[in-house]
C-alpha cells in the first residue's frame, strides 16, 4: 500500500504533467486544504518532486514548476509505462507475438527463477501519433502474472497488473545501450536493417522484490528521446 504523501506526490505531478499547474505550486496552505492532509505529508510529497527535478522551492517565492522540453520524451525518473509517460499521445498497441512457454536458462538468469519457471511471452509493437515507435519484447512471470490476453496486451499491461491485479510495482533497473537493427525489427519500425537502435533493458519488480517483468525495447532511432532531470550535487 502506497503511503499518502506518496499518493499526493503522484497527484501533483500528474497535474504538472496535464498543465493543471503551469508556472508554480499552489502554496503549502492551498495544498493542505486541497488534499486534505497534513503540513508533514504535503512536505514529504513536495521532498520527492524536488528530488525527482521536477520542481524548483525558492525561499520567499515559492514552488515553482521545472521547465523543460518533455515532449516525446521517455522519463527516466519514473517508469510508468508508455501509456503514462505519453498521456496527451494517442498510443496503439499492436500485437504481433504472445505464447505461454517456460523459461531457459537465459531468461531465468535475467529473471532469478528456476530453469522452467511458466512464461509469458509478448512481442508487440507501440505506436505512438502514428509512428512505429518501438518494437516490445517481454517476458512476464505466471507465477506473478497469471492472466494475459490480447485485450490486455493491447492496452496498457501495467495498468492491468496495478489496478486489475492489485499489484504494487516496485523498481525497475533500466540500462539503455546502442545497437544495430536486425532486418526483422527494421522491416517493422520502417527503418533499414544496420540502421542504428537504441535498445532499453528493462528489469521491473514487485514491491516485494520480485522480477515480474524482463523486457527489451526496440527504440525507433529518429524518434526516441530519453529525459533525466538532475540535482547538482554537492
Amino acid at each position: 500500500m502506497k503511503h499518502k504523501y506518496q499518493i499526493v506526490s503522484a497527484s501533483i505531478e500528474h497535474k504538472i504533467n496535464t498543465d493543471l499547474y503551469k508556472d508554480k505550486l499552489p502554496t503549502e496552505d492551498e495544498l493542505i486544504v486541497e488534499y486534505g492532509v497534513s503540513r508533514n505529508t504535503i512536505r514529504k510529497a513536495i521532498q520527492i518532486l524536488v528530488q525527482k527535478g521536477i520542481i524548483i522551492p525558492i525561499q520567499g517565492s515559492g514552488i515553482f514548476i521545472r521547465k523543460i522540453s518533455v515532449d516525446g520524451a521517455i522519463n527516466l525518473e519514473t517508469f510508468r509505462g508508455l501509456t503514462q509517460d505519453f498521456l496527451k499521445s494517442e498510443i496503439i498497441s499492436k500485437l504481433i507475438e504472445f505464447e505461454e512457454t517456460i523459461s531457459d536458462d537465459k531468461i531465468s538468469n535475467a529473471m532469478k527463477c528456476p530453469v522452467g519457471t511458466p512464461i509469458y511471452f509478448v512481442k508487440r509493437l507501440r505506436i505512438v501519433d502514428g509512428i512505429n515507435w518501438v518494437i516490445e519484447y517481454s517476458y512476464f512471470n505466471r507465477n506473478h502474472i497469471p492472466y494475459l490476453n490480447q485485450e490486455i496486451i493491447e492496452g496498457s499491461i501495467y495498468d492491468y497488473i496495478q489496478h486489475g491485479l492489485k499489484k504494487q510495482i516496485g523498481y525497475v533497473d533500466r540500462v539503455i545501450q546502442a545497437d544495430f537493427l536486425k532486418k526483422e525489427d527494421a522491416k517493422i519500425l520502417g527503418l533499414q536493417e544496420n540502421d542504428p537502435a537504441l535498445l532499453s533493458i528493462n528489469k521491473s519488480m514487485l514491491k516485494t522484490g520480485e522480477i515480474f517483468d524482463y523486457s527489451i525495447g526496440v527504440h525507433n532511432y529518429k524518434h526516441t528521446k530519453f529525459l533525466k532531470l538532475s540535482n547538482f550535487a554537492y
